[in-house]
């Protein structure tokens, strides 16, 4: 009977559909290779950006059984596996159980607990017999209850950080100021509560940045969060604009994150604060591409650079090569907010803002549409209503075109309150 080879890609977050199309196009071309996609639910467009799709849990205690059926699938309809890529937080377990089966490069089920769980990964950092000597463990701790909560907040200052154990896209993600606010904190997170909940000291007067590395390439990615309640993820640039002092304690960190949980893992998206006295802590490490388009920014930014290429590589022949690649310029995308709550009215086409303050736009596009429901306040990284993609020789014109564009097109935006308001205009 004849075979075909395939490579399966695990789960992906949010709205990286259209991401499964590149790695599509690239298992192609590379392996003549077709483009299998496990998800939980299957989502209009899986099919179109997919060769096959395939629905299974990705929970942490259905693994052995969803290994199985997949399994059985591939071995009923004479798939060859040559690969598999964890695309999503939830897809590394099954993704790191897939490759250890049929002996691909991966990550062991072990390592995969210890990149999706942060508390796992902060137990791992306190433990470490060495780490570099201007990183700095940041507190954390499981809470099980609010009255727990409220303890440790007190414990803490009155300020701490809380979030999910094992979410992903800033989702959950929350600054209490204040121990008064562990009430509303702590209903806000019951959607997460059966995954765990983690609080942490809150790090004030940090600057964050990602260390991203794909098949042993890296490289630093600016990121800056919305203020207030919730901390999303408003705008990335790549490369991060760094003195060689900051690039190489940045780097240091990264690769110490990565070196605490695995070796062999072909992805990752290590957060890091970069403190007021440049000492650096971890925020999370995550094993998968990062979000937000940031791989898409590196292949804009870099010289002869293609981190989809080199990911599809590593899964199939464990190729990896250590590298810094070279900058031609720096390359940032910035996402776009509602100027209130209610129903989107109108949009402005977002081209011809560009032209008429003489910005040249690589991409822009809205993720809402007319009639949808929108929010002024970003709780995480689906608020958002679009993004806009800009590249520049210099970093200082690229910062600014970004949030003059962001500003001019956010306030031609029209919202439709649904309730009275003191003061959005609508």
């Amino acid at each position: 009977m004849n075979t075909t080879s395939c490579v399966v890609v695990v789960g992906y977050n949010g709205n990286r559909v259209h991401d499964i199309q590149k790695l599509r196009e690239l298992c192609k071309s590379l392996y003549n290779a077709r483009l299998i996609l496990l998800v939980e639910q299957i989502q209009p467009h899986d099919d179109q950006v997919a060769d096959h799709v395939c629905s299974t849990s990705l929970a942490e205690e259905d693994v052995a059984a969803s290994l199985e059926l997949v399994v059985g699938c591939l071995n009923a309809d004479s798939w060859k596996l040559i690969g598999v890529l964890p695309f999503s937080d939830r897809g590394v377990l099954l993704g790191a159980a897939l490759a250890t089966h049929f002996g691909l490069p991966g990550i062991t089920p072990e390592e995969a607990r210890a990149g999706l769980d942060k508390q796992i990964f902060r137990r791992l950092e306190a433990a470490a017999s060495t780490s570099p000597g201007d990183y700095r463990p940041v507190f954390s701790a499981r809470v099980e209850n609010l009255s727990e909560l409220r303890q440790r907040v007190v414990e803490l200052g009155g300020k701490a950080f809380i979030k999910p154990a094992c979410e992903g896209a800033s989702r959950g993600c929350r600054v209490i100021h204040h121990p008064s606010e562990c009430d509303d904190a702590w209903l806000a997170l019951k959607p997460y509560r059966e995954g765990g909940i983690v609080l942490e000291a809150l790090v004030q007067n940090a600057r964050e940045y990602s260390w991203d590395c794909v098949a042993g390439s890296t490289w630093v990615t600016e990121k800056t969060t919305t203020e207030g309640a919730y901390r999303a993820e408003i705008q990335q640039v790549v490369p991060a604009p760094l003195s060689v002092d900051v690039q190489a304690r940045l780097m240091a960190a990264g690769r110490h994150m990565s070196a605490l949980v695995s070796q062999d893992n072909g992805a990752w998206h290590n957060e890091v604060f970069l403190r007021s006295d440049n000492l650096t802590s971890a925020v999370e490490t995550n094993m998968r591409p990062g979000g937000m388009h940031i791989w898409d920014l590196a292949k804009r930014a870099f010289v002869n650079f293609d981190p989809w290429e080199r990911w599809v590589r590593w899964a199939v022949e464990g190729k990896t090569e250590q590298h810094e690649p070279v900058a031609r310029g720096y390359c940032g995308i910035r996402l776009l907010r509602a100027p209130a709550g209610g129903i989107l009215r109108a949009t402005p086409d977002i081209a011809t803002v560009a032209r008429s303050l003489r910005i040249e736009l690589l991409e822009g596009q809205y993720a809402k549409r007319i009639g949808d429901s929108v929010s002024a306040q970003v709780k995480d990284n689906f608020s958002f209503i679009g993004h806009i993609v800009l590249f520049n020789e210099h970093y200082g014109q690229l910062s600014n075109d970004l949030l003059r564009l962001a500003e001019v097109i956010e306030s031609r935006i029209e919202v439709t309150c649904l309730a009275p308001v003191t003061r959005a205009v609508c």
